[in-house]
């Protein structure tokens, strides 16, 4: 049986199965634990194989004077998806409004919403230490910013870093086979950790949200099947259909664990296998696509912006909607080390805007877990597109049959 097969498979499986598993039944926790362990083991791995496939990729591009265009095109492509996905979201939210007959009830007590000032942000891309360095957790452009000071070392070093730079290689290598491994096994994470969600899930309290929900999907649907698919096509002449199926188990990953970093495990291993990318060029461009990659978490805040205005009847100006659309995209540019990345643009754009309330964001509290779901398979695929898409310009890409992943 096919990987993507089995993937689907484990993901309807188990959420049927989560459908009748009570936080009190006997396989509430059995699930949560082997789902976590997967889980758990997909964040462990990320640093590692991002750290040296970046030192191996830095090397590669650097030897051909490509390292910073490469950079530069990838944060570009990025930024751009991310500017269409807040406008996509914003405009739904306009035209179907999905916070008119939305009845206030008391509010939560807004949690505090972490968003780094912009010179901590800045300072936190050099760790201080070797501790600090291991402990970046979700901090991408750290580990990445560490392995290109690495990888000038072992360029400037030349034969007397040969010993070193083999180790890089062979190291790199048989992580990337442990991760392989790891993902041979991972349906039976998406099966248990998809039914221990679901089994967390209220229906009571998501059906009040029914409706921004649904235009949140329209918007990221709207981004992967017309945006992405065509910024693909235009760019690579690929099949836009042949590409998603490639990614498939790469955004199935991202819809179970709302997490665009533990998803980067399988999605390096996609774009390799499935479609025929250079690991030793793409791993910079999917580096920071873990970071810059937020469209689905732009169109998310975007929709939900207007949801919190309509709810309190406030009607924005088209002018106000442009700003929101500029401060979304600003925003995004901070989140590398944050994964709840829908909420985070909300609160800050309801802190900017003095018209908003700015405790607005609480009245979705309920339902950000779902919402981080959704958002995160839009975040992985503009991720694996403009990867591909740069591997693709840089004559990176080799065929690789259809029937090799179908």
């Amino acid at each position: 049986m096919k990987f993507w097969i089995k993937m689907i498979t484990a993901l309807v499986v188990g959420i049927i199965v989560g459908m009748y598993i009570t936080p009190s039944s006997i396989l509430f926790e059995p699930f949560y634990v082997v789902g976590m362990l997967f889980f758990r083991l997909l964040s462990f791995l990320v640093l590692p194989l991002l750290f040296l496939s970046g030192i191996r990729c830095a090397i590669n591009l650097r030897t051909g004077k490509r390292l910073f265009v490469v950079v530069a095109k990838s944060i570009g492509y990025l930024l751009l998806l991310t500017v269409i996905g807040a406008v996509v979201g914003v405009a739904l939210g306009h035209v179907l409004q999905p916070g008119i007959g939305i009845n206030i009830a008391e509010l939560e007590s807004p949690v505090v919403i972490e968003y780094p000032d912009t010179s901590r942000f800045i300072l936190g891309v050099v760790p201080q230490s070797f501790l600090e360095f291991i402990r970046t957790e979700y901090a991408v452009l750290a580990v990445l910013f560490t392995a290109f000071l690495v990888a000038v070392g072992i360029i400037l070093a030349k034969d007397d870093a040969d010993e070193f730079h083999s180790f890089i290689i062979s190291a790199d290598r048989t992580l990337h086979r442990i991760n392989g491994i790891v993902l041979e096994f991972l349906p039976i994470g998406i099966f248990t950790y998809i039914g221990y969600t679901m089994a967390t899930y209220s229906v009571a309290a998501i059906m009040p949200f029914l409706k921004l929900i649904l235009v949140i999907v329209a918007g990221c649907f709207i981004q992967v099947f017309i945006v992405q698919a065509l910024f693909v096509y235009i760019t690579t002449k690929t099949n836009p259909f042949r590409f998603i199926h490639a990614i498939l188990s790469s955004c199935v990953l991202g819809y179970v664990s709302g997490n665009r970093y533990t998803t980067y495990t399988a999605l390096v291993h996609n774009l390799e296998h499935n479609l025929g990318a250079d690991r030793e060029t793409f791993t910079f461009v999917s580096g920071l696509g873990v970071a810059f990659s937020t469209s689905g978490s732009a169109i998310a805040s975007g929709v939900a912006t207007l949801f919190v205005a309509q709810v309190y009847g406030l009607d924005l100006s088209i002018y106000l909607e442009i700003i929101i659309v500029l401060l979304i995209t600003v925003a995004t540019l901070k989140l590398d080390g944050i994964h709840q990345g829908g909420l985070v643009l909300l609160s800050v754009v309801l802190a900017r805007i003095i018209k908003l309330p700015a405790e607005g964001y609480a009245l979705i509290l309920g339902i950000t877990g779902l919402m981080y779901q959704i958002e995160t398979v839009v975040n992985v695929s503009g991720n694996a597109s403009v990867s591909y898409v740069i591997s693709h310009t840089e004559e990176a890409v080799e065929e690789v049959a259809l029937r090799d992943f179908v």
